[in-house]
């Protein structure tokens, strides 16, 4: 059996068929009716209200993307192939309403150029490729839109049907926000696409699916998505396949945790429930909500007073219904940030501060530190913020205190040696040099595709990496924890990934000073996984590699 992912990579011309149309009337379509008025006749003509899905749909798609691009292909026969480029096309679902968009990696593997088009036809060219899963096909965009961006509602898995009536919505052929409804043929289909990709458990759906569905969502008709648009079987008629929504949720979330909100342990893990359970809160909206299934001890979260049964109704402002709406809500926090979050526990309804950190430091009863901001996207709506100005002030001389203050006590083993003096002023810089005994400078995400056009997606081993740029080595301790041993980790090296254990969740990456600093800060619990010993992921001259290291040395 031929299976086709639906990214469309095809250069040549499209076969077409003639059509002949004849407008008919239709007698059920429209209605003619007359009112006598003033003595006169007055005629009207109304029209069949509309299917309530309609509107639906058509708000549906604002949360749709089309994505295009160029892909490099050899044609011909061996000995005599050539190369061409080809025009390339697949859809995309925004997953955050500051431009973070979930596509197929299908769609956007080995593209010389990107452009992100939006359902208002707002072109954007400065796309960056935050993270990708190889092993389900997913991967995660930026962009930076003008203004907030209509985030698509997710629908769960357990409650779609066999035969329940569904919309593909994508961008067929280079046809943006084209519109296609089938049903639900079949659910839990294993799909093996290629020997390097496979699915357990498919939707099977005869909407019409062509090349360019790829990463659009398949939506019911209460315009929740439910899956994502993978593949379609070749020669075949209306057999296509989605990738469920609960594994598409859980692998985005795991994506934007380990990118763009990695600082932000806080040791919660939830349910979602609907509005049909006897859990579902006194003041619910009628929609899915997000209950605190468990609370690490001792955890950010326990800290804050959060308690099991207890219901999420909002991060820093945003509304929560699962558990990648509260990760996007913590995206671009620090150490120093605190969350705004509101809670329901019974019928009473309250708010409280997470602190990801001791630098977070409480005065009285009031967190004093760096708050987060709604950034990425124009002034107007990066000023959306919660940090004002009296509370800025407080932020610097709070942080400062903090970090004055921190135990810089270096690892054991490590060379002992005066703090250069060129950290003045940066504590951070001295506890990495400390801890981890290396000096670094950032690689911007901007720098590094410039300058490794070739590794934007990197495999080591197990592990798949979109580095979005790095830190490079400028100088090394003789003795230090990254250097010493048998790490050797040298000048010039950049640094994007810091793994530890065997699981996708240990490998963290890299991509600025605080990250290293986070690592340095959380050594001694590293040390306790895997007896200690860890990766640091790294590129030297052009090659991507990894170096072990031993965190008890």
């Amino acid at each position: 059996m031929k299976k086709r992912l639906v990214g469309n990579w095809n250069g040549g011309r499209p076969r077409w068929a003639t059509f002949f149309c004849a407008l008919t009337a239709i007698s059920t379509a429209f209605a003619a009716t007359a009112a006598w008025a003033d003595g006169g006749v007055e005629r009207r003509w109304s029209r069949t209200p509309k299917s309530p899905w309609v509107k639906i749909v058509k708000e549906t798609c604002k949360s749709v993307v089309s994505i295009q691009g160029e892909k490099q292909g050899a044609v011909g026969q061996r000995g005599s192939a050539r190369c061409e480029v080809y025009n390339g096309m697949g859809a995309g679902v925004v997953v955050d309403e500051r431009g973070y968009i979930l596509t197929n990696y299908h769609v956007v593997k080995g593209l010389l150029k990107l452009e992100v088009v939006t359902s208002d036809g707002e072109r954007y060219r400065d796309v960056e490729l935050i993270r990708n899963d190889v092993a389900t096909d997913l991967a995660i965009l930026k962009i930076k839109p003008k203004s907030p961006m209509k985030k698509i509602r997710m629908g769960r898995s357990e409650l779609v049907e066999l035969a329940e009536e569904v919309y593909a919505i994508g961008n067929p052929f280079g046809y943006d926000g084209s519109v296609t409804r089938g049903i639900v043929s079949a659910l839990g289909r294993p799909l093996e696409v290629s020997d390097a990709l496979a699915y357990d458990s498919m939707i099977q759906t005869d909407a019409p699916i062509n090349p360019g569905n790829s990463g659009g969502p398949l939506v019911n008709v209460d315009g929740e998505m439910i899956g994502l648009n993978a593949a379609v079987r070749e020669e075949a008629e209306n057999i296509a396949f989605a990738i469920p929504i609960d594994v598409v949720s859980e692998v985005a979330e795991r994506m934007i945790r380990q990118s763009v909100a990695k600082m932000t342990h806080h040791g919660l893990k939830f349910r979602v429930v609907d509005s049909d359970s006897p859990e579902y809160p006194v003041d619910g909206t009628g929609e899915d909500c997000l209950i605190v299934e468990s609370v690490e001890n001792k955890s950010p979260a326990a800290q804050a007073g959060i308690e099991p049964g207890d219901v999420l109704l909002s991060s820093n402002g945003f509304e929560v219904r699962s558990s990648l709406d509260f990760t996007c809500s913590l995206i671009g926090m620090d150490l120093t940030d605190v969350a705004e979050l509101r809670v329901q526990r019974g019928e009473e309804t309250k708010e409280t501060l997470i602190a990801f950190s001791d630098l977070a430091i409480e005065r009285g009863e009031t967190f004093v530190a760096r708050k987060p901001r709604r950034s990425g996207t124009s002034n107007a709506f990066a000023s959306e913020g919660y940090a004002d100005a009296a509370t800025s002030a407080a932020v610097a001389e709070s942080v400062d205190e903090a970090l004055a203050t921190a135990d810089f006590a270096g690892s054991e083993g490590a060379e002992t040696a005066p703090i250069p003096s060129s950290f003045e002023g940066s504590k951070r810089a001295a506890q990495v040099w400390r801890v981890l005994g290396v000096e670094v400078e950032t690689t911007s995400s901007e720098e590094y595709r410039r300058r490794y056009p070739n590794l934007q997606a990197v495999t080591i081993g197990d592990f798949n990496f979109a580095p979005n740029g790095g830190v490079r080595v400028t100088r090394a301790l003789k003795n230090g924890l990254l250097t010493g041993g048998d790490a050797r980790v040298q000048e010039g090296d950049l640094i994007f990934g810091f793994g530890v254990g065997d699981a996708k969740e240990g490998q963290l990456s890299v991509a600025s000073l605080d990250n290293l600093y986070y690592i340095a800060q959380k050594k001694d619990e590293f040390a306790q996984v895997d007896g200690g010993k860890a990766r640091v992921y790294l590129i030297r001259g052009d090659r991507a590699y990894f170096l072990e290291i031993d965190l008890n040395r």
